[in-house]
């Protein structure tokens, strides 16, 4: 019989704002109650979290970009992890020599980056200037309880099959399983094409849908319970207007744990047992 196990996450749902420090300020205000008495575990941004989303070109993007752990944003996670005691996954734009990205960095508790990851499968709102990742990855991190929990990492469109190319493909759900993790940190900028309807419920449908392999799970090899975490952004730009709904999703059997509603800038905390 498998051990159980135990993960405290706090999702932060942001607003789609161009303004990195004013977003930063707002973001510090909002985490004052939290410290590192709460024993958080992750604490999960969205996509492109700090900086909006949508940029026409490279050039308007430049003011923006950062090498991988030495930027802003991996300035702000690190005191982040370093005050709350806990892993920190931010979204950011990377650069990499002549190339860009659509990145997260994931921060531990001593404030060093452990992890960098590129979105693999791009939106054509990436494609204005981002480069394609080349895999998908996943994390073993050590909760506060002092056991493991291995996460794969996924952003926005990597849910999607590529290029939306076939739907019978599930290539990030096939990662998971291939790799056991325990669960996915999902970081999104989702489009919310019907914004004047607050009822979210076909999105988290969708998400769990598109994790369809690790429902089948055993006739796939994967014999445990999943835990999907989705941080997402809210607001709008001159192009979209973004899902919000960020939750905390239990698969084998699905249940949904807690989640966020679709219009406003919130956060949500949460101890799990897998």
């Amino acid at each position: 019989m498998n051990k159980t196990l135990q993960v405290k996450v706090l999702i932060a749902q942001i607003n789609n704002n161009y303004d990195f420090k004013a977003n930063i300020n707002r973001i510090n205000i909002s985490l004052q109650k939290y410290s590192s008495k709460d024993e958080i575990d992750i604490l999960v941004f969205p996509e492109m979290a700090l900086i909006g989303y949508y940029y026409p070109d490279k050039n308007a993007i430049k003011p923006y970009l950062e090498q991988y752990a030495k930027g802003p944003t991996y300035e702000f996670c690190k005191q982040l992890a370093l005050k709350l005691k806990c892993y920190v996954a931010c979204g950011y734009a990377e650069i990499d020599g002549d190339k860009l990205y659509n990145s997260a960095v994931v921060v531990n508790r001593e404030g060093e980056a452990v992890l960098n990851v590129r979105k693999k499968h791009l939106f054509e709102t990436d494609k204005t200037w981002a480069d394609e990742g080349q895999e998908f990855k996943c994390l073993e991190i050590k909760t506060t309880k002092n056991q493991k929990i291995k996460f794969a990492f996924g952003i926005c469109m990597d849910i999607n099959p590529w290029e939306f190319k076939d739907n019978s493909k599930f290539e990030l759900a096939d990662f998971c399983i291939q790799n056991q993790v325990d669960g996915l940190i999902f970081m999104a900028a989702w489009n919310d094409h019907e914004p004047d309807n607050n009822d979210n419920s076909g999105i988290l449908d969708y998400w769990v849908w598109r994790l369809k392999p690790i429902r089948d799970g055993k006739s796939n090899n994967y014999h445990k319970q999943f835990l999907f975490v989705c941080s997402d952004k809210v607001g709008k730009d001159e192009k979209t207007q973004y899902m919000g709904s960020s939750c905390l999703i239990k698969l084998n059997p699905a249940k949904l744990i807690q989640d966020l509603e679709k219009k406003q800038e919130s956060y949500l905390i949460c101890n799990v047992q897998l």
